[in-house]
This record gives structure tokens, sequence and C-alpha cells, in this order.
């Protein structure tokens, strides 16, 4: 096959094609009218055809339509019996998890009993890299970095990071140095994370040394590149040199001492990490649970704090502004503030809550513009 199909494309335009307009078809594939629409114009682009004749809320097929409706009908057609053969295989009540080869073992696999007891169904993992098909409902939920391919899906962040130097204990003994400093370091242990085939614009180590300002480059002396992140954390693991890798995904490897943060100089990661679903997924039980567990996973104050790190700022300053209520049932109002003078102010029963929810709003407001 020598081009990509749009398969989402063709589907939304066989869906119109046969309700009879965008709204309808929406409803049926659980997305926005104008979602649909932007599939069709895809489609029309990858034709280089007029596939509808649009008058107002009605649409009706152009010649080059109906050549190829047909077809794209029974193909479609085609592809739900191939997946309606799949799923007989798939357990009935196992809700399908999709996730990011780079969070599935550091990030997902730690919370995967927990998730598994807590919503009391059992869990079908399957890794695999953007963008992935939600066609005929396989998936139930999708986990991943930066929500780009999924922009007509239901979508909520998970936890936003940094990028920070990372290496085993015993690299560090052999070409450490005293005061942190990378020095020492031969520029060929720099283990060069290419954070995967689709992205650019993520932290690199010639960016790391322009933030501290030091005269280091590494030019093409690394001799080791990655481009899977949880891969250049395990060569950091074997003591192969330093990465450059997301502070969450290294939790457990720094509390077990397999790994230690050599640098307190981190830099913001571009995007967030996301769990996407089909909004009509979001009527399940299962799903909003799901939702809400890992949602209660974000712990917002820590996230707010490392963003401030890496812009050389102090730590988020918390000032309770009020308490008032009942003794039994106070009620907490706590306003957070971080040096560029941005601030944030929730409330709360409990100041702790108050905190991660002001920290949660402070975040989102710096990170969105």
């Amino acid at each position: 096959m020598s081009e990509h199909l749009p398969l989402n494309a063709f589907r939304s335009f066989e869906c119109a094609a046969r309700c009879g307009g965008f709204v309808l078809a929406g409803k049926e594939l659980g997305v926005s009218s104008a979602a649909v629409s932007l599939q069709v114009k895809n489609l029309e682009s990858y034709y280089g055809k007029k596939l509808f004749l649009r008058r107002g809320n009605k649409i009706s097929l152009t010649d080059a339509g109906e050549a190829i409706y047909l077809d794209v009908a029974a193909a479609l057609q085609e592809l739900s019996r191939t997946a309606e053969k799949l799923n007989k295989s798939r357990k009935p009540g196992y809700f399908v998890i999709s996730v990011l080869p780079g969070l599935s073992e550091l990030w997902l696999l730690p919370k995967l009993q927990q998730l598994s007891e807590a919503l009391g169904v059992s869990l079908d993992i399957r890794v695999e890299n953007d963008p992935i098909e939600f066609e005929q409902g396989i998936v139930d939920l999708r986990l991943t970095y930066d929500a780009r391919y999924y922009k007509e899906y239901y979508q909520t962040k998970i936890f936003t990071d940094v990028a920070t130097p990372t290496c085993s204990p015993a690299f560090w003994d052999r070409y450490g140095s005293d005061d942190g400093t990378f020095g020492a370091v031969p520029a060929k242990y720099f283990l060069q994370n290419r954070w995967g085939p689709a992205y650019a614009s993520e932290p690199t180590w010639d960016d790391w040394f322009a933030s501290t300002k030091s005269p280091k480059g590494l030019g093409d002396a690394s001799t080791i590149s990655f481009n899977d992140t949880s891969l250049v954390i395990a060569a950091a693991r074997r003591g192969l040199g330093i990465a450059l890798a997301p502070k969450v995904l290294l939790r457990d490897d720094i509390n077990d001492g397999r790994l230690i943060l050599p640098s307190d100089v981190s830099l913001p990661m571009k995007y967030s990490y996301v769990a996407i679903c089909p909004h009509g997924k979001l009527i399940k039980k299962t799903t909003q649970r799901i939702l809400g567990l890992l949602e209660g996973t974000r712990d917002t104050k820590t996230a707010l704090q490392e963003w401030a790190q890496s812009l050389k700022y102090a730590s988020p300053v918390y000032t309770e502004l009020s308490r008032s209520g009942p003794d039994h049932g106070p009620i907490f109002t706590i306003e957070v503030r971080i040096d560029s003078g941005e601030t944030a102010i929730a409330s709360s029963s409990s100041k702790q809550n108050a905190e991660q929810a002001a920290a949660k709003a402070l975040l989102e407001k710096v990170l969105n513009g």
C-alpha cells in the first residue's frame, strides 16, 4: 500500500452520506458535526474532488461522491465483519486500554493491580504507538502523550512533566563531580533521546546545556541514541550513560535507588500526558471510574513546583486567605503565587485539597497561556 488511507475520513463520509447530514452522522459516531465535516474535507483533499453539495444544513452526494460511495460502504462493511471476528476472541467484560510504549512499563504497570481491583473488571492492555483507530469500539481508553491525533474525542490531562538528567549511582560515582556539574562526563555518554518518531520539539541535551549557560556542547559526540523513552531510561539504569528523561517516569527507579537525579535543572516538556476516549464511551461507568482514578494520580503541587524550577523560579508560595464555616466543617481558601506574579485561588473543606486545586488552576493557566 503506497499511501496511508484516511480511514476515519472514509468512515465519516460513509456515515454522512447514509444519514443525510453531518449532525446525524456525528451522533452516530459519537463526535461533533464539525469533526465529521472536517474529516469529509480531509477526504475531499485526499481525492482532489468535491464529494458533497452543501446547502445550509442539507447535503447531497456529487457525481464524484456517488462514484466512490458504494465501494467505500462495502469496504467498511467488510472491515466491520473482520472486526467482529476479532471481537469474538475478546473475553466479555474486559476493559481495553491502549497505551503508548513509554507509559506502559514505567507509569501504567505499577498502577495496574490498583486499577483492576478498584474497577472490579479485567483489563486488556495493548501497547501501541500513535495514532490508533478507535474503530468498532475495540479500544475503550487511550493513554498517550499529546492529544493532537484525537481532537474529535474526549480528552483529559493525566499529568504534565519535565525532562531531567538521570543516571545510575555507579555511573555518577565514576564520572560525576561533587558540585553536580557534568564537566567530567565524556560527551559520548550523554544518551540521546529522540522522543519517538512523531516529535521534534522536546528537550535535547543542547537545550539543557543552554539553560545552564554551560559552554559544553555535544555536537555528534554522543554515540548512542534511542527513539523510545523507556529504552533510554533502561540504558541509563544499566550504566550506559546519562539520559534526559521524563521525571514522572523515573519515580520508581529513583525510589528504589536504581537511578539518581544528579542535577536540579530540568526543562518543561511541551505537551501533557492525556487520556483519550470516544464520547460514546463516557456513558460507561467503568470509563468514568477509571478516568477519575487516573486523574486522581496527578500531584499538581509537585507538577507546579517542577515547572517553576525548570524556569529557575523559587518554589510556589501557598497562602491561606481565609477559613470559614464551623470547626467540624471548615472551608479553606488558598492562594498560590509564583515568581512571575501569576496567582490562582481555590477553596475546599481540606487545606491540602485546596492547595492541590489552586496548584492545578495555576498550572493550567501558565501552560495554556
